[in-house]
This record gives C-alpha cells, sequence and structure tokens, in this order.
C-alpha cells in the first residue's frame, strides 16, 4: 500500500516538473521565433511555467478526488458486507 502511494507521488511530482520544463521551453521557442529580442522569450517561458504550473495543480486536485472517492466506495463495501 505503502509502495503505490509513494509511486503515485514521485510520478505526480515528476509529471509536474517535466509539463513545466515542456511549456517553458515551448513559450521561449515560440517566443524567439517570433521576435529576437530576449524580452519577449523570457516573459512567455514564464508564462509556460505559470501554465506548467497550473496543469500540475489540477491535476493534483483531479487525483485527491479521486482518491477520497475510492476510500468512500471501500467504506461503502465494507459497511454493506
Amino acid at each position: 500500500m505503502k509502495i503505490k502511494k509513494y509511486s503515485r507521488i514521485y510520478a505526480l511530482a515528476t509529471q509536474g516538473i517535466f509539463s513545466m520544463l515542456v511549456y517553458a521551453g515551448i513559450g521561449y521557442l515560440i517566443g524567439y521565433l517570433i521576435n529576437k529580442s530576449i524580452l519577449l522569450s523570457v516573459i512567455l517561458a514564464i508564462v509556460g511555467v505559470l501554465l506548467g504550473l497550473i496543469t500540475f495543480i489540477w491535476y493534483l486536485l483531479y487525483l485527491s478526488k479521486q482518491d477520497e472517492k475510492e476510500k468512500k466506495e471501500e467504506i461503502k463495501d465494507e459497511n454493506s458486507e
């Protein structure tokens, strides 16, 4: 049980960090292709990191809701038996 919990936390953290890095890279690349100035590239990279963070938080909330739902179903199944 603990291994499953820790592996889920590890996977979620890795996915969050990776998505923030990918969105930042894409933002930087788009900014660089639009305008060669460094300012636009940095701004779009920051927007990409924020987008990755929002995605990470949304997925974290989704998984916590799903876990609560599974616990309620387990309790309901135990009470019905």
